[in-house]
């Protein structure tokens, strides 16, 4: 069953966030965040964003700096083995390395 446009449905995102308004894009490419968006990210005056975006689809997505290293770092920390795997890209070591590290990463893990 249709239940229409409720509060809280989630607008086409699969349950991962919701329309919390509208704006436009002011003569200096300033864009004003709603401030029903500011109160429920609890975005504060300064905060940063990296902005994204893909030009063929027309998206924008601004995500707070903090969240967006906070993933990195959990990423970088959990990631010794792409570490190595970049490294051999970049040429920096061998693959011989790469599978020493990786049975000994292995061996951490256990």
């Amino acid at each position: 069953m249709h239940r229409g446009n409720e509060q809280g449905r989630d607008h086409g995102f699969g349950g991962h966030g919701k329309i919390l308004g509208t704006t436009s894009v002011g003569e200096r490419g300033q864009v004003i965040i709603p401030a029903e968006a500011r109160e429920e990210l609890d975005i504060k005056p300064g905060d940063k964003f990296l902005v994204f975006g893909n030009k063929r689809k027309g998206a924008v997505i601004m995500v707070k700096a903090e969240i967006f290293n906070k993933f990195a770092e959990f990423f970088l920390s959990k990631s010794k083995k792409f570490e190595k795997m970049a490294e051999v890209i970049l040429g920096k070591t061998n693959a011989a390395d790469l599978d020493e590290d990786e049975e000994i990463i292995e061996e951490e893990e256990k």
